[in-house]
């Protein structure tokens, strides 16, 4: 007869075995277990504001997630720490993923949008009469790094409204993102690019006017896009679409909130700024339609951007949308999916590397 404590033994033994059993389960049909995303974006901007939606509101949470986001000073650094493993998504531009895909090996994919428009405007020094995108002939403009969005968006405007880039208009591209609004400030420039909050500051600061919108003159096309690699997609599948969840609940938030609203819950995230600046920044994004209403990647938008890139003759090859584009996690994203039980207050930011 075996003894009472072997027999208490292997009854816990066997339920151990059991309760493990129904873990593994409840991980391989996506059940609610706390899975930390290390997630890196490139320098702040607004078109990034579902996701700082989804992380002040707790939406990430809601969906079992612990999400660990840093900062990167570049979008090229943010994609560098998907290939180092120092993160498992990036936020990045929708131009840089192109890049990186065009150049390397492959093995990324863009599996969510943030926006589904460019946040760049022009501004003059002094508005003066309706602007026309003619009326840069003769004169010279502040814009990003030749590879930028920005950039290439400005080049294929410029051209669709019979302005040839660099001969007929001067683009300064050599510029540092940090020193562009000091250069134009001391007097280098007619125009300037700049993205928003930066184009609300310079108005506030009294140092330029918006004369133009690049999302209203380029079109639509997922213009921030969240990046992974195949090899995490394909081991965490479930984890994936929990964090596409995640960023479609602040999506439908967006949707259902003002402007101001939202931006008192991004405050945290810009907290150099004045809140009535930050206010009109949104507002005008807002206006502008520039997110996304659901986390797809359309293909024929991502194909009218790759038409401004190859135009540019900044990308090596054309990247088809199957080779970059995986919208599988967007599809499987429970129609209408309802974004209550959020924080009443929104949280503040945990941000590594600040």
């Amino acid at each position: 007869m075996k003894k009472p404590g072997v027999l208490l033994l292997l009854l816990t033994f066997s339920l151990a075995l059991a309760l493990g059993a129904m873990v593994l389960k409840r991980g391989r049909e996506g059940g609610p277990e706390v899975r930390t995303v290390r997630l890196v974006e490139g320098p702040r901007t607004l078109l990034y504001l579902p996701q700082y939606v989804a992380l002040a509101l707790g939406f990430f949470g809601q969906e079992g997630l612990e999400v660990l986001l840093s900062p990167a000073t570049t979008e090229e650094a943010a994609l560098l720490a998907l290939e180092d493993g120092r993160a498992e998504v990036a936020l990045v531009g929708l131009e840089q993923a192109v890049y990186a895909c065009a150049q390397g090996p492959g093995g990324l994919k863009a599996f969510a949008a943030a926006a589904q428009a460019d946040g760049h405007f022009l501004l003059a020094r002094k508005a003066g009469a309706a602007f026309r995108w003619q009326d840069l002939k003769g004169k010279t403009v502040i814009a990003g790094w030749p590879d930028s969005r920005e950039t290439v968006l400005l080049e294929g405007i410029l051209r669709q409204n019979g302005v040839a880039p660099y001969r007929e208009v001067t683009l300064y591209t050599n510029i540092p993102a940090n020193l562009r609004l000091g250069a134009f400030t001391a007097g280098s420039g007619d125009f300037i690019v700049l993205a928003e909050p930066q184009a609300s500051l310079a108005e506030e600061r009294g140092l330029g006017r918006v004369v133009a919108s690049l999302s209203r003159d380029a079109g639509r096309f997922p213009a921030a896009v969240y990046v992974a690699g195949d090899a995490f997609l394909a081991a965490c599948p479930h984890t994936a679409q929990r964090f596409v969840n995640a960023v479609y609940r602040a999506q439908l938030w967006l949707a259902g909130h003002t402007a101001a609203e939202a931006a008192q819950v991004a405050a945290p995230y810009f907290k150099h700024l004045d809140g009535e600046v930050l206010a009109r920044a949104v507002q005008r994004l807002a206006d502008g339609q520039v997110w996304s209403p659901g986390p797809a990647v359309p293909p024929d938008g991502y194909r009218h951007f790759v038409g401004f890139l190859l135009q540019s003759r900044e990308v090596r090859r054309e990247v088809p949308p199957e080779e970059l584009l995986d919208n599988r996690f967007a599809s499987g994203a429970p129609e209408g999916l309802p974004p209550e039980g959020a924080a009443k207050k929104p949280r503040l930011p945990f941000t590594r590397g600040n």
